[in-house]
């Protein structure tokens, strides 16, 4: 069976998101660094460096004329607009199909979206980086 958008259920702050772009890459949920690396010495010996970066980049691509530009667009003008006030944002991504789940805590925009407009679909793209990505992937079915 082929993966759907619509075995995807993604919310912010338990509000969902839908209205994705019909695209490879409509949710994406990247680690933000290495979990470490190796450090050598001079005579070669080599010991591991926990990094203990737990955080991921989010980047959400929505259609021009979906509900959830305008809960997105109001979420982030709350943050520019009340920086000593706003909260950061509660993410959690499942895959109804497979059963993978993530949860992202402490997200903050980032990357406003561009705005743009042609003879296309014209999305906007919505960058979210977070202190902590918790993935939980199954084997899938």
């Amino acid at each position: 069976m082929e993966f759907s958008l619509s075995d995807a259920v993604l919310t912010i702050n338990g509000e969902q998101i839908t209205g994705f772009e019909n695209a490879q890459d409509a949710i994406s949920i990247a680690p933000n660094g290495d979990d470490g690396d190796i450090t050598f010495g001079t005579n070669g010996d080599g010991v591991f460096i926990h990094s203990c970066n737990q955080g991921a980049t989010v980047t959400i691509k929505i259609l021009q004329h979906a509900k959830a530009n305008k809960l997105l667009n109001d979420l982030r003008n709350n943050q520019v607009k009340n920086s000593r006030s706003s909260k950061s944002n509660l993410i959690v991504y499942e895959d109804l199909r497979n059963g993978d789940k993530i949860t992202i805590t402490d997200a903050w925009f980032t990357t406003p979206p561009t705005i743009a407009r042609g003879t296309s679909h014209n999305g906007n793209t919505w960058t979210l980086k977070a202190i902590t990505a918790d993935f939980q992937l199954t084997e899938g079915k």
